[in-house]
């Protein structure tokens, strides 16, 4: 392109695609059927949904000769944000808006009991009807000493789903030298803080936490809706 051009007839005839990307499905589905979309009832009308999204931008795409496409979006911090919205327009519903953060995309509810093998088998249904983008994950316990489990899953992902990971914790405290899982705790105030189980350490510039909030590993340093959902999420593989 020459210097100044607009890219503007670069939208046009697939050359690009314009992602909409979006969160909370699962919110959505519960709303309006009080059930969750694993379940019977739920997940037919979670689909729907999609569906129905997905024809609006093949009509938008015929009309205007531009690539819309759904990005099944991992929202990072931007879950605290749209669950605060969500809490000033309609109030606290109780499992639908009661928390500080809104469900990644198509994915299980993080607090939902699932066995990994059963959210990512739901979940590879959903990544089909992403085309702009989606990615999904199981967390894990610590699987250093189980090889053949991340071989199975991975050989799992590999035959049926488009793009997936395995999420685990590595961590670090400075001030004692603990490489176990640093826990997620409230203080005084009622806020969400990170806490050394082994020596009780707070302070966040003494430690090294890494989680993965769906595409990207983090360090310790996320909302307080991001931290609620990282503290709530049941381990898929691994767990108690």
């Amino acid at each position: 392109m020459k210097k100044g051009e607009t890219i503007d007839k670069l939208l046009y005839g697939g050359y690009s695609t314009l992602s909409l990307g979006y969160a909370g499905l699962y919110e959505c589905v519960k709303a309006m059927t009080g059930r969750s979309h694993t379940e019977d009832g739920g997940k037919e009308f979670a689909l729907d949904v999609m569906r129905y999204m997905n024809d609006k931008c093949k009509q938008w795409k015929a009309a205007e000769n531009i690539d819309y496409s759904l990005y099944g979006t991992p929202i990072e911090s931007t879950t605290y944000k749209f669950a605060k919205c969500l809490q000033k327009r309609f109030g606290v519903i109780e499992g639908i808006t009661d928390k500080g953060y809104i469900t990644n995309s198509y994915h299980v509810h993080v607090t939902e009991k699932i066995d990994a093998f059963d959210k990512l088998n739901f979940e590879a249904e959903f990544q089909l009807l992403s085309p702009g983008g989606a990615i999904s994950y199981i967390e894990t316990a610590n699987l250093t000493n189980n090889v053949e489990a991340v071989l199975a899953v991975i050989q799992y992902i590999y035959e049926h789903i488009m793009y997936a990971e395995l999420n685990t914790k590595s961590d670090f405290c400075q001030e004692c030298g603990y490489d176990g899982e640093i826990q997620i705790v409230e203080n005084e105030d009622g806020k969400l803080i990170w806490e050394c189980p082994n020596c009780g350490n707070r302070n966040k510039s003494k430690m090294n936490i890494a989680r993965r909030t769906c595409g990207y590993i983090g360090t310790n340093d996320w909302n307080q809706g991001r931290t609620q959902e990282i503290k709530e999420r049941y381990v898929h593989l691994g767990g108690d």
